[in-house]
């Protein structure tokens, strides 16, 4: 054995090597549940689509509602990033007589705190997120004519 090297540090050595284990026991890989909501809206064309998660039927409305929205934190979590998203888009002075101009927000929100940017790799199993994407551009149709597209989306994400 080594000089000066006693039992007491060899045991928090060990326990060192065993935290690492149980830290990546409890890390997670973010998975698709199935409960999403899209939007989309412009001069000529409107439509919206969601899904409930695999199993359960849809109640009609945007962003629709589902069995088990409120006991997910689908509620909660789509509110605070869609407020998150939409305000970094509307902070980027979108030009609507540009073609091309183009403004977008991402966020996610875990337990109802909404965070800006992408959704992080590393989650804690079980754990439920909801990423939402907004966008606002400005395209060409027909003609010349300029029309502003808009674009929302929102998915929920399980850790596991």
């Amino acid at each position: 054995m080594l000089k000066g090297f006693t039992p007491l540090a060899a045991a928090a050595l060990c326990l060192l090597g065993l935290s690492v284990f149980a830290q990546d026991a409890a890390a997670g890989q973010w998975v698709d549940s199935g409960r999403t909501a899209y939007f989309r809206q412009s001069a000529y064309i409107s439509a919206f689509d969601y899904t409930c998660n695999a199993g359960q039927n849809s109640i009609s409305g945007f962003p629709g509602s589902c069995p088990n929205d409120a006991a997910s934190g689908w509620t909660a979590n789509y509110d605070v990033s869609s407020v998150e998203a939409n305000s970094q888009r509307m902070a980027c002075n979108h030009n609507p007589y540009q073609i091309g101009s183009t403004c977008y927000g991402i966020a996610y929100a875990i337990n109802g705190n909404a965070y800006a940017g992408d959704l992080p790799a590393a989650c804690n199993v079980g754990a439920r997120t909801v990423v939402y994407f907004s966008l606002m551009e400005t395209v060409a149709i027909q003609y010349e004519e300029l029309d502003l597209n808009i674009v929302e989306s929102a998915t929920e994400y399980v850790c596991q």
